[in-house]
């Protein structure tokens, strides 16, 4: 087994799959250590708690409690069917949110998942009141829970943040704007395509074709390119897997010859049998 990754490591990892997985693998975890990894095993292991639950110890548990709470309340909001209707549960909430300005900044971090997670326009205020205050660490969460709710005043909000000096905030920011898919996007995303991070390239292309728009397509060919993923060390097996499934999704999208061709390419020659599966069944 390998060594545990250091958490600012393992935190930029896991930001770099969010990107990677938004169009095939929409649970993600930001920041996930190994401390969090284990705690999360027994949080799996213990009775089942509800959202109302999960929200009071997020308010009034200690320390560790609090943001395991926010975790466990990130997944199980991932359910339609375990989302609670009343006003009541999404203004506490909302203000368990508010409150989680000089928290534990993973409390924070998940409770903006667990909120984008319920697709509640009620939570889009609590989510951008204060952006231009928020914290670095966790701007990529609350960016990406944004997206998450897919409402048409996100692009307005998020926009700016196209050209945030952390590339990792600029690559939630495209995945962010690729989930709305609102067409007053496409300009913007069009200038990030030759942004410095390669990540944001991808992103953005990726976006693009979400929204039937063509011009990052030579982008999205190159990222149907296994020799071309190689070239950067930082993308492991895993990951390379996920980007050629999320540009296989893209390109079916686009339906043009030319990634055609590499979809059957893929879809023949490709030694991950997912990644054939996929690229086949797009051809169909």
């Amino acid at each position: 087994m390998s060594e545990p990754l250091s958490p600012k490591s393992e935190e930029k990892k896991s930001l770099k799959r969010m990107m990677i997985h938004s169009f095939i693998v929409i649970p993600f975890i930001l920041a996930v250590s190994c401390a969090m990894l284990y705690a999360a095993i027994r949080l799996l292991t213990r009775e089942k708690q509800t959202a109302y639950d999960l929200l009071e110890d997020v308010k009034v548990g200690g320390a560790t409690k609090r943001w395991q709470s926010a975790f466990e309340l990130s997944k199980v909001l991932a359910s339609p069917a375990l989302i609670p209707k009343e006003e009541g549960f999404t203004q506490e909430m909302a203000s368990a949110f508010q409150k989680s300005k000089q928290d534990d900044p993973r409390v924070r971090q998940y409770l903006a998942l667990a909120m984008g997670r319920t697709g509640n326009a009620a939570f889009f205020e609590p989510l951008t009141e204060d952006l231009a205050g928020e914290k670095d660490e966790n701007l990529p969460a609350i960016l990406y829970a944004i997206g998450m709710l897919k409402d048409r005043r996100g692009p307005a909000v998020l926009n700016p943040f196209l050209n945030h000096r952390d590339a990792r905030v600029r690559s939630i920011t495209v995945v962010a704007l690729g989930n709305i898919a609102d067409p007053s996007s496409i300009g913007k995303l069009k200038k990030v395509l030759v942004d410095a991070e390669p990540n944001v390239q991808w992103g953005a292309a990726l976006s693009l074709a979400k929204m039937g728009d063509r011009t990052g397509k030579s982008i999205i060919l190159k990222m149907l390119d296994r020799e071309y993923l190689s070239a950067f060390p930082q993308v492991d097996p895993e990951e390379q897997k996920y980007l050629l499934l999320s540009a296989i999704e893209a390109a079916s999208l686009l339906n043009e010859p030319e990634l055609n061709a590499q979809l059957l390419r893929l879809s023949k020659t490709d030694s991950n049998m997912k990644v054939r599966a996929a690229a086949l069944e797009k051809l169909k």
